[in-house]
């Protein structure tokens, strides 16, 4: 099967030994011992009915076990749940949990993870970034608009070890929404939404994974350690993790360079052209797009060739030339890496291209629209997150859309939140937009556009699209749900261009040599449950 994981730049004979989804064979390895890994990011918090961002993700794959995960490959694996029943309706699933505990000795319930979804529900949550995940379970969307009860959400602990969950509508793709925080169990009593900061504290932050919350510190990172009521403990070799935030690449590098930190991910491009197999460099794909979107109520586009000269004047190539090697040109919007939900490539290698780039056919394009050689086009704005990257690219656009089309582009880089509301506003012409899955599956990026969808920023609404989504929902067999799929990206994209993918991104990481057994989830995301450290 062709696997959605990391890259390794690694030795051909380690490669073929290694287990599918892992970083590093363990011949020499011992137990015990601490590794520190440097994250980017600390937005948001520790707590899956909260705001559970960049922070949370980290800390999930490391002290806390939701009910099913998938691996490399997109396998099922059970994790609190040891087995699970659907209805044959396919409304009703019903989760068998393993015997398991939390750090302090409790047990694990169905309870806990009933305790996420209503606490992530309760319309008095602010902080639930995620509840909208929830919506396909019955009586969900009422509570959490206000209009319903929490005695009709229809997820329900039938005993300690099952969890009943009834949704409104049948959703082939379930399971792998139980990747989003929502779906994590929180302690009942420990996790409350009325103290906003219990994860902070070891004593109410307790995990049920491989490692548990020893020490949290804001803004600097936190600490965990072995977790010895984890019922795979014999399998978890290290004894503590530390994570430290570290926002600035350079200060990420020198941290690893002085042996500060042993795992580093999100660095700058160079960094491949200085370190090899041997200094630790992986590359991880992510299951991220970055593209443009036009704003289909404004003219001139509001026109169809208009956009599609648009998306075939771009060298994708070259705008990768200028912003970086951790950029890939990509003129599929539904993210390179995808797996397939029914055959062995990835998603977009089931068909052709969904376009190609052609100057020639562009400018044919824009004169049948009306603007033969640019010739009456208005100026358009393009707005973008004001970084570095992001005005290269802005920069190459306009670059290339004068070269080709003769049209003026406007560029205008904002700070985070203005970009973020005007995007959410439509209060923009031309803007950069990006995506990366939240779970591994195409229907993750292509709900977005649904006209009923509330980050269907630019307007699509097209029957056509909504019926092929509602088809692929109303399918169990995944080889018919996957042509359904096909079909909705190929109105969203080749035939209409409401939305021009331009690329997509890697992760340029290093990790010291001497940690083995990192293995890898169906997003590429590295795994250090049970890494060891060699002798």
């Amino acid at each position: 099967m062709k696997k959605r994981l990391i890259s390794i730049i690694t030795a051909a004979s380690m490669v073929c030994t290694m287990p599918a989804g892992t970083l590093a064979a363990d011949a020499e390895s011992t137990q015990g011992g601490e590794i520190t890994i440097a994250t980017v990011s600390s937005t948001g918090g520790l707590d899956p009915a909260g705001f559970a961002l960049d922070m949370w993700t980290e800390y999930a794959k490391l002290c806390t076990d939701g009910l099913v995960s998938y691996d490399s490959e997109g396998n099922l694996i059970y994790e609190s749940a040891e087995s699970v029943d659907t209805s044959d309706d396919g409304l009703v699933w019903t989760f068998h949990l393993r015997e398991n505990q939390w750090s302090d000795g409790s047990d694990v319930t169905a309870a806990d993870f009933v305790n996420t979804i209503d606490r992530a529900l309760d319309p008095n949550n602010g902080n639930a970034i995620y509840a909208n995940m929830l919506f396909n379970i019955s009586g969900a969307e009422e509570y959490n608009s206000g209009e319903g009860t929490l005695e009709a959400v229809k997820a329900v602990a039938v005993d300690d070890q099952t969890l009943e969950i009834t949704l409104d509508a049948p959703c082939s793709y379930f399971l792998k929404m139980m990747s989003m925080p929502v779906f994590y169990p929180s302690k009942e009593g420990a996790a409350t939404n009325e103290n906003e900061v219990w994860w902070q504290d070891p004593a109410t932050s307790l995990g049920n994974g491989a490692f548990t919350l020893e020490s949290y510190t804001d803004g600097v990172g936190y600490t965990v350690v072995k977790n010895p009521y984890y019922y795979q403990a014999d399998k978890v070799s290290l004894d503590k993790i530390n994570v430290q935030f570290i926002s600035d690449q350079t200060a990420l590098l020198s941290a690893y360079q002085t042996g500060e930190v042993d795992v580093v991910t999100g660095l700058p491009d160079y960094v491949k052209d200085q370190y090899t197999e041997e200094d630790g460099l992986f590359i991880w794909t992510m299951l991220t797009s970055k593209f443009m979107l036009p704003n289909l109520s404004v003219a001139p586009l509001d026109n169809e060739q208009v956009r599609e000269a648009i998306a075939l004047a771009l060298s994708r190539q070259q705008i990768c030339d200028v912003i970086g090697s951790d950029y890939i040109p990509s003129v599929n919007y539904v993210a390179e890496y995808m797996l397939s939900n029914s055959s062995d490539q990835y998603f977009k290698d089931e068909q052709d291209p969904l376009f190609e780039e052609n100057a020639e056919k562009a400018q044919e394009l824009l004169a049948e629209a009306g603007y033969p050689n640019g010739d009456g086009f208005p100026t358009l704005t393009y707005k973008y997150p004001n970084s570095e990257k992001d005005s290269l690219m802005a920069q190459a656009i306009q670059a290339q859309l004068k070269s080709v089309l003769n049209i003026n582009i406007e560029l205008v880089g904002e700070e985070d939140e203005v970009y973020a509301q005007d995007k959410k506003d439509g209060n923009y012409e031309l803007i950069r937009h990006s995506w990366t899955a939240d779970y591994n599956d195409p229907i993750n990026f292509l709900n977005l556009y649904t006209s009923d969808s509330t980050s269907n920023y630019n307007g699509v609404a097209d029957a056509a699209f909504d019926e092929a989504i509602a088809n692929s929902n109303a399918t169990d067999d995944q080889a018919e749900r996957n042509q359904y799929l096909h079909e909705a990206q190929n109105i969203l994209v080749s035939e209409n261009f409401y939305v021009i993918p331009v690329v997509t991104q890697v992760y340029i990481c290093l990790i010291n040599p001497s940690i083995s057994n990192v293995t890898t989830n169906d997003k590429g995301e590295p795994m250090y449950r049970f890494a060891t450290l060699a002798q």
